[in-house]
């Protein structure tokens, strides 16, 4: 027996029991549409951006909200659909497991083409990337997440659909009805933005989406009431779990790091406007360190002439540099720089 003869026994074997209408079903005769669509997906992904380069990006603000709403209509009916089945008879920690792998059931069938439909759409976000030239977000972790999902939907429904991947489909689901609302409200226009704080929430959500994933999978692995197939399980898990290193990593960068970036950028600039060392805005100090034993503690700093502008001196601050020459105050008090005031200075060549 050859190893693709090997290959086809196995997957046949896996559809023992599986309701024939399946097959009949749009995308999933073969694995060649499916294949043949995420081959495209790629191809479109590097030759894209090349085309788009001399061309200004696409207006399609309008046909983006209608899809984000298509979206969340999509993963509620997923969620709708998942309620039918009523998972969690049994309790959370073995919901789904009345519904082995190699199910007839129709509802069940039901949700994992309806779910399947909605990874398979998913693909249009990055179509959207590349027309709108949004290039910086056709990052790894974007690309690999939506080749996986497509084809881990497929797959499981062609050949082991079963209880595990409802509960998946409903945490996923529930996810993306938050994520793609998010989409929405923020493509209507900036009047939405200020309403939209929650923006690093949805990527929480997700890591905890994540963690509860893994939880799911390793708890019904491990128990004899779920039988689910083995290899799904191994390949749901090792991929979860690089969703959640990828997008941890994410958080990090783009919430965590860019956070104390802020926080050290508010800091300096803080501190050369003069907020620090306690000097306003017009040249004139309000205060002079103990510590600075007369020398002069910037005031005027940044004023091009001295002799043009007044610096009104509260406190005795000595002598002062300009153009690498010291200057002597003698005048130490509230001395104004006017015609009346006689501000002498005597100079010493350094």
């Amino acid at each position: 027996m050859s190893y693709l003869e090997k290959v086809d026994g196995y997957l046949d074997s896996l559809k023992v029991g599986k309701s024939a209408i399946v097959d009949s079903w749009f995308m999933m005769s073969s694995p060649v549409p499916i294949l043949s669509v995420v081959i495209a997906y790629l191809l479109f992904i590097r030759i894209g951006p090349k085309m788009m380069k001399n061309r200004a990006p696409l207006k399609i603000t309008k046909l983006i909200s209608y899809y984000n709403a298509a979206q969340v209509l999509l993963a509620l009916i997923n969620i709708i659909k998942v309620s039918q089945l009523n998972l969690f008879r049994d309790g959370i920690i073995y919901a789904g497991c009345r519904y082995q792998s190699n199910t007839q059931n129709p509802l069940l069938l039901d949700l994992g083409w309806w779910y399947f439909f909605a990874k398979f759409t998913e693909l249009l976000d990055t179509v959207f990337f590349v027309l709108r030239k949004k290039e910086k977000q056709l990052t790894f972790l974007h690309v690999y997440h939506h080749v996986i999902m497509a084809l881990y939907s497929w797959s499981y429904l062609k050949f082991a659909a079963a209880g595990e991947g409802a509960v998946l489909a409903l945490l996923n689901s529930a996810v993306h009805v938050v994520m793609y609302t998010y989409y929405l409200l923020s493509g209507l226009g900036p009047q939405f933005h200020k309403y939209l704080w929650w923006k690093k929430y949805v990527t929480t959500m997700q890591l905890v989406q994540f963690v509860l994933m893994l939880s799911y999978c390793a708890w019904t692995h491990f128990s004899p009431r779920c039988q689910y197939v083995p290899g799904f399980t191994y390949f749901i898990s090792a991929n979860v779990t690089i969703f959640l290193i990828l997008f941890l990593n994410f958080y990090v960068k783009n919430y965590k790091l860019k956070k104390d970036q802020e926080y050290k950028n508010k800091e300096n600039k803080a501190a050369i406007n003069g907020i620090k060392n306690n000097i306003k805005s017009n040249g004139t100090t309000k205060k002079c360190n103990d510590n600075d034993n007369g020398v002069f503690c910037n005031i005027c700093k940044g004023i091009p002439n001295l002799e043009d502008v007044p610096c009104d001196v509260e406190k005795v601050c000595g002598d002062f540099i300009k153009d690498g020459k010291a200057y002597l105050t003698r005048r130490t008090v509230k001395s104004g720089h006017t015609p009346k005031s006689g501000f002498d200075h005597t100079m010493i060549n350094k």
